[in-house]
């Protein structure tokens, strides 16, 4: 009886395995397809990157795509993508629309060195925070 309990809960195991890894393929496709719209719209006109963040497997995921001026390095436009907007378009995000990616960087440090000599971690409270402190470190690593 024991090892038919533990037979069950194998095959369980693995039939869950199956379904996250076939719901994470249709959401990079997804997330490809909306990442070249996003970067033919600005083309050369702009630098383009993706950041991604998810904090646990039970979490929702999120990508967060910005596009940036390269002339003032102010954000033009940023896409969110979550799990949810898999049958909608991207939403742009405006609440990062004009941020100036290096001030927002400095600030970013800046913060990290007080907690650090606070002796606190150093958090950004959201996924789609995280996702974009992502997506502005790959422009300025870029540079």
């Amino acid at each position: 009886m024991f090892i038919l309990i533990i037979g069950v809960l194998i095959i369980f195991c693995i039939l869950l395995f199956i379904c996250y890894s076939y719901m994470q393929n249709q959401r990079s496709k997804y997330v490809s397809q909306m990442y070249k719209e996003f970067k033919e719209q600005y083309g050369a006109n702009a630098k383009v990157a993706m950041g991604f963040s998810q904090i646990n497997v039970f979490s929702k995921a999120m990508t967060l795509m910005i596009a940036v001026n390269p002339e003032d390095h102010r954000v033009i436009d940023a896409w969110a993508v979550t799990d949810n907007d898999m049958e909608i378009e991207g939403r742009t995000c405006a609440e990062y629309l004009g941020i100036d990616i290096n001030k927002y960087a400095e600030d970013v440090r800046k913060r990290s060195d007080k907690d650090l000599l606070m002796r606190k971690p150093t958090q950004i409270k959201t996924v789609k925070e995280k996702a974009f402190a992502m997506a502005v470190m790959q422009i300025l690593n870029q540079e």
